[in-house]
């Protein structure tokens, strides 16, 4: 059984702020894949449950996914480029099965989808081969996703407190 939580990361990156970040069995799993597939630039991607998803359509197929119904399989978008923050850029993707206590990530991998409706993503996937199965308690999958709902408007004010101060330096001009 494999370990999933959402803990706080430092972006690596000195213009974003930290954010809720996938840790599995000890590992940040963007990390993860750039020590698997080196040269891709996997390191630094995040999480698709982020609050600041430009999009509200692509994020509500995030939530939709992200836990699919009993005995049901989705491909939920779960890693995404941290300038667009939106489908547009690099975008992982996991095959997600809920087998009623046991939730797992059945597969990984890139999405190659060329359509630009949210609906439509995860319709073309390059499957990552040297990425195992992934299975979790379904507790501590929960567990994991009430983490990043309880971050959700803590971001939400961020965003807010971020954009009027760029306004009121724009408009100080």
């Amino acid at each position: 059984m494999n370990k999933i939580e959402g803990i706080l990361d430092k972006s690596d990156y000195e213009d974003y702020w930290d954010f809720i970040n996938f840790h599995i069995d000890g590992y940040w799993l963007d990390e993860k894949l750039d020590e698997i597939y080196p040269n891709n630039m996997y390191k630094g991607l995040i999480p698709t449950l982020v609050y600041w998803m430009e999009q509200e359509d692509e994020k509500a197929i995030v939530w939709k996914r992200i836990l699919p119904d009993e005995n049901e399989t989705t491909i939920c978008p779960i890693l995404m480029c941290p300038d667009d923050n939106d489908f547009s850029c690099t975008l992982i993707v996991a095959e997600v099965r809920n087998c009623g206590d046991l939730i797992q990530w059945k597969h990984i991998g890139i999405d190659k989808t060329k359509k630009w409706e949210a609906e439509k993503v995860g319709s073309t996937v390059e499957w990552f081969d040297k990425f195992e199965e992934l299975n979790f308690s379904k507790s501590d999958y929960l567990t994991m996703l009430e983490t990043f709902k309880q971050q959700l408007p803590i971001d939400k004010l961020l965003i807010e407190e971020h954009m009027k101060e760029w306004n009121d330096k724009k408009m100080s001009r």
